[in-house]
């Protein structure tokens, strides 16, 4: 199943350094090496809420699936002319599957998300927070599939499940190094791995599982861009998801600089294909 999703609106950087002198050094090199924040234009953080009688995003027999998302891209800087040109240059092998390098290649810049996440309810829920990741090719579009006679939800890029009691609040932050390797993991699935759902999945990862390994392509894209989001699985016959909510801050740390700064034009980002993922029936 896929879904349809809205390109998100532009947004800001800004940079938040200890002391003038710190500034000063950072802006001489021309390297980002402290993080920074990205914004939307309206304010400092990301929020999200399911909307008050929001459609489920699935229907079952057995299973009803809400969801909200929201989609955050980065303010990268645009390739000059020279510079797009020569990213087609060489030996094809070197970027497939890809009809090109990337421009944002993975190590250029490294992003992290902390986030709040909150049960509005009064009755104690699980809530899952998910990201999936947009690079400069594709865009990982996670659904619902048939698998025999189960219906199973397509793990998300990044996903983690949490159970709070009525009202509670709890703060996480998902780390850098998380964010790589749902980059990793994207490009791996894009580029013929059999089982998407085996290969995102967090305990699954591809420094050390050779069943991702033989896939990762020889350059990964860096993402462009994530869709941030609240999954709640209810029983059959719900018609509204329990109320919840979710405030972020992306920062990203940019020792490549290929990120702009507040006031200066980013690159419009191509449009990215959507890959829905290959799930396979065990035997």
């Amino acid at each position: 199943m896929l879904f349809a999703l809205p390109r998100g609106g532009r947004m800001r950087l800004g940079s938040r350094s200890s002391t003038l002198a710190v500034a000063s050094l950072l802006a001489l090199a021309g390297c980002h090496t402290d993080r920074r924040y990205v914004t939307p234009e309206e304010g400092a953080t990301w929020q999200l809420a399911f909307p008050e009688g929001a459609a489920p995003f699935f229907t079952g027999e057995e299973l009803t699936v809400f969801l909200v998302e929201q989609r955050i891209e980065l303010p990268v800087r645009p390739p000059t002319d020279e510079e797009f040109g020569a990213l087609s240059a060489g030996d094809a092998t070197e970027f497939t599957p890809y009809a090109r390098r990337p421009w944002a290649a993975r190590g250029d810049y490294e992003i992290q998300i902390d986030f709040t996440l909150s049960n509005l309810d009064d009755e104690p829920q699980r809530i899952a927070v998910t990201l999936n990741g947009i690079n400069e090719f594709h865009e990982y579009v996670p659904g619902v599939s048939v698998v025999g006679d189960e219906t199973v939800v397509d793990f998300s890029g990044w996903e983690r499940t949490y159970a709070l009691d009525p009202g509670e609040r709890i703060q996480v932050t998902i780390r850098e190094e998380e964010i790589d390797e749902v980059a990793v993991d994207l490009a791996t699935v894009v580029n013929g791995a059999p089982n998407s759902n085996q290969v995102v999945f967090f305990q699954n990862q591809s420094s050390h599982d050779p069943r991702s390994q033989m896939y990762i392509p020889p350059i990964v894209p860096a993402l462009v861009g994530v869709r941030l989001g609240l999954r709640i699985e209810a029983g059959e016959g719900a018609t509204e998801a329990p109320p919840a909510a979710l405030e972020a801050v992306v920062r990203v740390r940019d020792p490549e600089d290929r990120v702009v700064g507040t006031g200066e034009e980013p690159w419009v980002l191509p449009q990215p294909a959507q890959f829905a993922p290959v799930v396979v029936e065990e035997e």
